[in-house]
This record gives structure tokens, C-alpha cells and sequence, in this order.
């Protein structure tokens, strides 16, 4: 899940060192490169080959204890031989125990599906981590050094703009004649009606105020951050730990505009500069263009938003708390594949929740989700072998009522197992059914409610497949009797009248969440699915940004491409347009500022158009382990023309649609060692096609 192992980074800076260098002189310096964990690590590759149809037959993989015997195909460590087996990703190493601190380097060749054998790849240098804990491996944080796009003068002040929002630091290169100067400096994410940095922003809209004293002379200043009490303190979020800043980073403050004032020289762009902090993130791995402009600026604007967001090598739910949340997380996972195959930020994110789960009800359900997701797309099972207990205690199995096989509210974590495998500073589970409390659609919560067993329902099918994954055929069949018994609880529980569902046992107002929850997770049957979507469609998104990801999931499900398109391109407040006109350059927290009083501006859960395109509206899914098989189904609707480039462990899919009215045509590319299923759009006819260029161009009946 790391492909750049041979990187180091000063301080968070790339360098041109070697690994060699590194181990040598990183005692003295501040060095970080991706140190491995694992005792036995797992090699991945990608095939190149313009044939269409071509796999992999055989692989042979050597590991070697330093450069020259790599360089003579020497695997003193491991010599895997040629081993006939199509796997190209998460192999798992075979060979002698690996050494902690410890360099190694690694090649592989293989045999392909035409009887070709390759060269060696060229060999690439790995470092063990000194405690070998099996623990998620990731890349040090990267800093980027920018500076401004723009800069104005604002009487007796000058408005740098960076263009972007961003988690960052400041440096200013400033003179004095006489060291009696002090420069205002005013940092901050938005604008106030005079085109100067915001003093009162809403909510948690972040703004800083410095006085800078000057030294005589010409001097770079680098600007130190107060630290904040609520993202450092697990005192002040009711035990809920904070991800922490590395040493070597320091702290960040988002911020897109830089006010200087009192300064009595002429500033030019070189004077000001930012350094900014991410998760290493190629710009050019994903890409998305579609013949409807605001679908693609909302495109841009989630793509950015995993970028920016990803400033701590964990998910978190932006800067306010920088707390890791299972539901930030599960919609942060999914869109953050959509745009980059850099997939150990997320394992990194679930591993940490294993230790530090919240209190929602439906996020330690959706613990299952994020785990299962992480197999399926990087093809590794370690982290469910690891973690099956926990996985299976955070289904809830233990809490659902033997009455009415459904879960109720209010569950007590008391039994010691149970606090041991879950791991939360909460004492009791709530439901929270979206958030904040005004954007749940005046859901009547109870004693047992709809939205809330839609996500058990799921949790529970979902343990079922990781049971299956993992080869436990009585967990499997027990998981999805549970399973089905919910369903058919809810449904018979939980439907009025007119096949719609109320909230919750003993309620009868129906909302949007009661509904959609079901559509999103297959909970409704076939007789009633048509209603559920008529009365989910008229009730529009009276629901947070959050819940926008199950209401899209849940209308693409239900095969309305059109009004999914319509959500998803909407300009009104409630739309993700509107946090671009609103000036924020990252997904805002809640839709506009009159619906939560402490909305923060990069918020990483209002994303979920990123995944929703990639997967729903161009329909592309792995439906095996590592991308080994995929689904594409797209669902572009009205769309006149869609493309998409989304990185996977194998290489690149790309995809194009165009829709005249009356005709189709899509063209996929595959790359070697995947098998794609294709459902045709507007057709019922799905082809089974492997790596290679494939155009279908047909007429619409």
C-alpha cells in the first residue's frame, strides 16, 4: 500500500538522499522515510502490456540484504522462485525473518498470460521500522513551500491570497531599518465585505491575529501557532483522544489569505510563502470531466478536499476537534480511493478507531463497512484476521433484542469483553441518526429505531462477507441468518400502510432518514422499493452532507441516475455548489452557516461526491479483493458526456460515456491482470471482457 519506500523526507521535506544515506546520518538529522512494520510485509505490482487479455501466470520475487545482490538477482532474504499463481497484489513475504531497522531491496519478474517472461523490475529499497509491531505502515507527512497566487494592496495593507485553502505554516521574509517595527499579520480561511481577512468569521471558520516585532535587519520569521485547547486535549472532547502533529511537521492552522499590515517596505510574492502539510497525494492519479460544469467543479472541490484534509495522516473531522469519527472516516475512506491509491491513510485511520471508537451507535456499525472496504480494495485480509473480534463485537449481534430481532436504544457497555473488543470512552451507545440534530428531518427518535437498524441490517451482511473472506463458513451462515432475521423484522415492524417506514416502533412520522437508510443498504423489498424512492425524492436533502452520502447511494441503488444528477448539481443552499460560491475551496461541515453554529470549513464528511461519482454515476466497483475483478455500471443519466481516470493497486481504469439521446457509446481501459464486468448503460446486456481497450457503441431502444 506504499509505493514510494525509497523517499526520504527531511522534515517533512523530499530530499534526494539515499536509503543508505539515511541510515547513516539519521541519528544526527531529522530524517523520516516509510518505515515497514510488518514481519512480513505484503509486495504488490503493476503490469505493462498493450495486449488485451493479458494476466499474470507466474511471479517470481526477490529480496535481497543490500543493492549489489539485488543487482546480480540475489536473493540471499527470499528467492520466492517462479510461482504460478496470478496474484499481483498483497503477496505476502515467504522468506527469513526480517531484521528490524534494516534495509532491504526488492524485484520482481513474471510470466505472462502469452507466455512471456519479464525482465526484472527495477529494484526498489525498503526500511524495516525498529519495533516490528505489525502495526499499519504509512508515509511521513510532506510539506510543499507556496506562494501566493495573487497579492493586493488594501490601504495601509497587502491581501495575499494562495488561491486554496490549506493546512499550513507561514514564513515571512521581512526588513527593518531600525528594529523598532511591529507588522499585524492576520491569517484566515474567508474575506469580510471589504476584501480583508474575515476578523469575525462563523462559526469555526478559522482567523488568527499576530504582532510580529521586527529585528533590524532582513530576517525570515516563521509564524508559531497557539495551540488549541479542543484539537490537542482529550480532556475537553469527553475522552475522545486528538491526533497530534508530529514533531517534526509542528503545528498547522488552515488558511487560504494572509493580511499584512504596518509593514513599511514593498512586498513581493517571495516575501510570503506557506508551507503545506499533507499525506504525500498525486494530483494526476484521479481525474474527472463530464459535460455538466457544476458536477465538475463539485468534483474538483471534493478531489481537493481529500488532499488538504489528509494533513495528519489520519482521518479526522477537521481542524475544530482533529478527532478520527467512524462516519467521517467511512465517507473520507471511500472518496479518498476515488482520487488516490495512496490506501495506508485509511488503514491507518481504521487501525486507530480500533483502539479509540466514538459513542454513535451507527459508526461503530459502521466499523464493519471501513474494514471490509479496506480488503476489498487493496486485497490484504490481515487487518480482518487481526481485528475479527472487534469486528464482530461492533456489529452489535450482542445487544439485538430476542424478541424482535432488531436493535434498540440506549445500549450500556458494561460486559468486559465487550468494552475490551470496542474500545470506546463512552459507557453508553446513542444514536444519533444524522448531525447536527436540526438536519435529521424531524426523525422521532424511540426505543428502536428504522434508520439505526438499516445500519445493523448492513453491519451484520457485511460481517458475513468478511467471515466468508476470511474462510469461516459458520460465522458466514450465522451472520447472515442475523442478517436476514432484521430484515424481515424491520420490514414487518417498521412499514405503515403505504409500504413506507416510520422511525421507529411505535412512531408514525415518516422522514427521510428512515427511508433512505434502507434504499442505501438493500433493507427494502422489491414491492416497496418504488414508494420508498417516490417519498425519498419528495422530500429532497433535508439531511446533513454526511447523510447526503447514503441518500445518493441509496437513488443510484434504486436506479434514478437523473435525480441523483440533480442533487449532486444543485446550486440552492443546501448543495455542495453552494460552499464554492460561498468562497470555501474545501467541503464545509454542514451546507450554509445558518445550520450549525460552529461549522468549520474543511471538513472531509461533506465529500462524498467523490466516491458517489466514481462508483455510482460511473459505476466502478471492485468486486474482488484487490481489484482482481471489477464492476463497471455506469448510471450517467441526462450526462451528454462523462470520463474518469481512477487509480487502482493494477493500474489505471478509465472510462468515457457519450449519450446523444439516441445512442451509446463507453469505452473502458482496463489494465493487465484485472477482469472487468461491464453492464451496459441503458442496456440489460453485461460483458466479461479482461485488460485492454474495449469501445461499445450502440443504439437506444
Amino acid at each position: 500500500m506504499i509505493r514510494e519506500t525509497d523517499v526520504v523526507f527531511a522534515d517533512g521535506f523530499r530530499t534526494k538522499m539515499t536509503l543508505e544515506e539515511y541510515l547513516s546520518l539519521n541519528d544526527s538529522l531529522s530524517l523520516q522515510v516509510a518505515e515497514i512494520h510488518r514481519r512480513r510485509p505484503l509486495f504488490s505490482w503493476m503490469i505493462s502490456s498493450n495486449r488485451n487479455n493479458t494476466y499474470q501466470r507466474k511471479y517470481r520475487i526477490l529480496v535481497s540484504s543490500s543493492k549489489e545482490l539485488i543487482d546480480r538477482e540475489k536473493g540471499d532474504v527470499w528467492d520466492s522462485g517462479f510461482v504460478t499463481d496470478s496474484s499481483s497484489v498483497a503477496v505476502c513475504y515467504a522468506g527469513k525473518p526480517l531484521q528490524p531497522a534494516t534495509l532491504y531491496y526488492w524485484k520482481v519478474a513474471i510470466v505472462d498470460s502469452n507466455g512471456r517472461k519479464s525482465d526484472f523490475s527495477a529494484a526498489k529499497g525498503f526500511v524495516t521500522a525498529y519495533d516490528l509491531d505489525d502495526f499499519t505502515s504509512v508515509m511521513p507527512l510532506e510539506k510543499h513551500t507556496q506562494q501566493p497566487e495573487s497579492m493586493v494592496v488594501k490601504g495601509s495593507a497587502v491581501l495575499a491570497d494562495f488561491g486554496k485553502d490549506a493546512f499550513g505554516q507561514l514564513m515571512v521574509s521581512l526588513n527593518s531599518l531600525t528594529g523598532r517595527d511591529t507588522v499585524t499579520i492576520c491569517l484566515g480561511e474567508d474575506l469580510d465585505t471589504n476584501g480583508l481577512v474575515n476578523r469575525k468569521p462563523y462559526g469555526e471558520v478559522r482567523y488568527r491575529r499576530y504582532l510580529l516585532d521586527l529585528d533590524k535587519g532582513y530576517f525570515k520569521y516563521f509564524l508559531k501557532y497557539d495551540v488549541n485547547r479542543q484539537n490537542t486535549d482529550p480532556n475537553v472532547n469527553n475522552g475522545a483522544v486528538p491526533v497530534l502533529m508530529p514533531n517534526y511537521i509542528g503545528e498547522v492552522l488552515p488558511f487560504r489569505y494572509v493580511e499584512i499590515d504596518n509593514y513599511n517596505n514593498r512586498l513581493i510574492y517571495s516575501n510570503i510563502t506557506r508551507d503545506v502539510v499533507t499525506y504525500p497525494f498525486d494530483d494526476g492519479a484521479a481525474d474527472f470531466r463530464s459535460s455538466d460544469t457544476v458536477l465538475n467543479h463539485v468534483w474538483n472541490l471534493c478531489k481537493y478536499t481529500m488532499k488538504a484534509t489528509s494533513f495528519a495522516g489520519t482521518f479526522v473531522d477537521g481542524d475544530r476537534e482533529r478527532i478520527t469519527y467512524e462516519g467521517d472516516a467511512y465517507v473520507n475512506q471511500l472518496s479518498y480511493y476515488a482520487v488516490s491509491d495512496q490506501y495506508s491513510i485509511a488503514r491507518n485511520t481504521l487501525e486507530r478507531l480500533m483502539y479509540h471508537a466514538t459513542w454513535p451507535t451507527e459508526w461503530i456499525l459502521l466499523s464493519l463497512s471501513i474494514a471490509y472496504n479496506d480488503y476489498l480494495y487493496s486485497g490484504d485480509d490481515s487487518f480482518l484476521k487481526k481485528y475479527y473480534e472487534n469486528l464482530k463485537m461492533r456489529t452489535l449481534h450482542s445487544f439485538s433484542d430476542d424478541y424482535d430481532m432488531l436493535l434498540h436504544s440506549g445500549m450500556k457497555i458494561a460486559e468486559p469483553y465487550l468494552l475490551t473488543h470496542l474500545n470506546t470512552p463512552a459507557l453508553c451507545l446513542d444514536d444519533i441518526i444524522d448531525w447536527p440534530p436540526a438536519e435529521q428531518d424531524k426523525y422521532e427518535i424511540g426505543f428502536c429505531n428504522t434508520s439505526v437498524n438499516a445500519f445493523y441490517y448492513n453491519a451484520l451482511k457485511t460481517f458475513a462477507k468478511i467471515a466468508a473472506a476470511l474462510g469461516n463458513r459458520y460465522d458466514e451462515e450465522q451472520f447472515l441468518e442475523k442478517a436476514e432475521q432484521t430484515r424481515r423484522a424491520a420490514n414487518r415492524k417498521l412499514l405503515n400502510s403505504d409500504n413506507l417506514y416510520i422511525d421507529c416502533i411505535g412512531s408514525q412520522h415518516v422522514s427521510l432518514h428512515a427511508n433512505m437508510m434502507p434504499l442505501a443498504t438493500g433493507m427494502v423489498d422489491d414491492s416497496c422499493r418504488a414508494k420508498v424512492l417516490g417519498f425519498v425524492k419528495k422530500r429532497g436533502m433535508v439531511c446533513s452532507p454526511f447523510g447526503a452520502q447514503f441518500l445518493l447511494d441509496g437513488v443510484f441503488d434504486a436506479d434514478d441516475p437523473d435525480y441523483a444528477l440533480q442533487l449532486l448539481t444543485d446550486t440552492t443552499q443546501r448543495s455542495w455548489y453552494f460552499m464554492i460560491k460561498r468562497g470555501s475551496t474545501m467541503t464545509t461541515e454542514s451546507w450554509n452557516d445558518s445550520l450549525k453554529n460552529n461549522l468549520d470549513w474543511n471538513h472531509a464528511w461533506s465529500a462524498a461526491p467523490a466516491n458517489v461519482i466514481s462508483r455510482k454515476l460511473m459505476g466502478i466497483e471492485p468486486i474482488a479483493a484487490g481489484f482482481a475483478r471489477v464492476r463497471i455500471a455506469p448510471k450517467t443519466g441526462r450526462l451528454q458526456f462523462a470520463s474518469i481516470k481512477l487509480p487502482t493497486p493494477r493500474g489505471e481504469i478509465v472510462e468515457e460515456v457519450r449519450f446523444d439521446g439516441s445512442r451509446m457509446q463507453l469505452t473502458v481501459e482496463i489494465p493487465p491482470n484485472m477482469t472487468a464486468e461491464i453492464h451496459l448503460p441503458r442496456s440489460r446486456k453485461v460483458e466479461t471482457v479482461g485488460s485492454g481497450r474495449w469501445v461499445y457503441d450502440y443504439k437506444i431502444k
